[in-house]
């Protein structure tokens, strides 16, 4: 008997239990929201919201990304967020039974749904976890839409200071059907644009986005439209390391021929051949990781001014030894000319050839001062004009 009388109170104590009476709660108003939505006397999902003293129906929107890639050779973004809408339909209001804030439908399409799409995106996919989307219904009739998508975005870029610069991406969120009469768009007042912590994209930092408006006009109306700007600038560092210096590294290898006696002609040869071909073939290969577009770019005039001062070493060198072998021969046929001659004046004759290897030696200094020279204002002038200026 004890036994009968100890079971019951325990079953008494569960049944009354709030964690219970909270499940109950939450079914019925489930099963109400459930039943105003299969109605269809009393509700048309195929009929926007109505509002009261007429007007559009406002959207709010939020938007918290998880992941961002940026593909600047395809000028394409790819982005993996969480979309949500808000807006209020009266129609599904509904009792709140005590403990019961909000009601969950794992079938949106159960309901009206504003017709958002992304102007410029690409494709558009869900992400393939069950649930990919929801609607939560609060008692009042203020509806949460929240999706997960992954967008692949145009995003046109202007890569004149590449790698210095710095672009701007667009998310345009506008309505298909729906007029700026019938429906508005709206950034959510609480957190419309959030990040996720691990947010990180290769070659890129985020500077800021901004909000605004982007409606458009056809021939069938004014179309409401949000936008979000997302300006991202590149991360130079990278580049630095991978291609700035080492041309920099060929371009003083090159003036290392400066150093070898000109005798050497060979060695001062190989010094300035060898890190013009190197930078020529690297120069080809890098071109064909970037984007293909019609006008120069920052880093073509680096390389382009890295080229001519090699190939103006070069030249340097072979003119030297060109010049050298003529002064070779001009000595030896006015040796040949004196013992002929003996009447010549040895005087006149040495004095000329001093004052000739004089001015040859003067023209070789300048022609080396010069070509380094020039390149080392152009890094400067170039750094300060691309990297000094943003």
């Amino acid at each position: 008997m004890k036994v009968v009388e100890h079971m019951t109170v325990l079953l008494l104590a569960a049944l009354l239990s709030p964690s219970v009476w909270a499940e109950d709660a939450l079914s019925v108003a489930t099963k109400e929201v459930i039943d105003i939505l299969g109605d269809r006397d009393a509700y048309d999902s195929s009929i926007r919201p109505s509002v009261a003293g007429g007007g559009a129906t406002e959207v709010h929107i939020q938007t918290y990304f998880r992941d961002i890639d940026i593909d600047d050779v395809n000028m394409e973004a790819n982005f993996d967020i969480t979309f949500r809408m808000i807006w209020r339909d009266s129609r599904l209001a509904f009792s709140s039974p005590a403990g019961v804030t909000y009601v969950t439908i794992l079938d949106p399409y159960l309901a009206w749904l504003p017709d958002a799409f992304f102007k410029n995106a690409k494709t558009t996919q869900h992400k393939s976890i069950h649930p990919e989307s929801f609607i939560r219904l609060f008692p009042d009739g203020r509806l949460i839409y929240s999706s997960r998508l992954n967008l692949k975005q145009s995003c046109p870029m202007d890569l004149q200071r590449f790698p210095h610069d710095t672009q701007v991406c667009h998310i345009n969120v506008a309505s298909y059907g729906y007029t700026s009469d019938n429906l508005v768009f709206r950034m959510a007042d609480e957190s419309p644009i959030a990040f996720s912590r691990e947010l990180h994209t290769d070659r890129f930092s985020f500077e800021k986005y901004e909000t605004g408006f982007c409606n458009s006009t056809t021939a069938t109306g004014e179309y409401s439209c949000i936008e979000v700007s997302m300006k991202i600038r590149r991360v130079f560092g990278s580049y630095l390391l991978d291609w700035y210096i080492p041309t920099i590294f060929l371009v003083i290898v090159s003036w290392f021929a400066f150093l070898i006696p000109p005798t050497q002609f060979l060695g001062r040869l190989l010094l300035t051949l060898i890190p013009l071909i190197t930078l020529a073939s690297f120069c080809n290969l890098f071109k064909e990781s970037l984007a293909s577009v019609p006008y120069i770019r920052a880093v073509d005039i680096f390389t382009g001014i890295s080229l001519v001062i090699i190939f103006g070493t070069l030249v340097h060198v072979i003119l030297c030894q060109v010049r050298g072998s003529k002064s070779q021969e001009k000595r030896t046929e006015s040796a040949e000319e004196g013992e002929g001659n003996k009447g010549t004046s040895d005087g006149e004759t040495s004095g000329m050839r001093r004052l000739m290897a004089k001015a040859a030696e003067r023209a070789n200094f300048l022609s080396r001062l010069l070509l380094v020279g020039t390149y080392c204002a152009f890094l400067f002038v170039y750094f300060v004009a691309y990297c000094g200026t943003g």
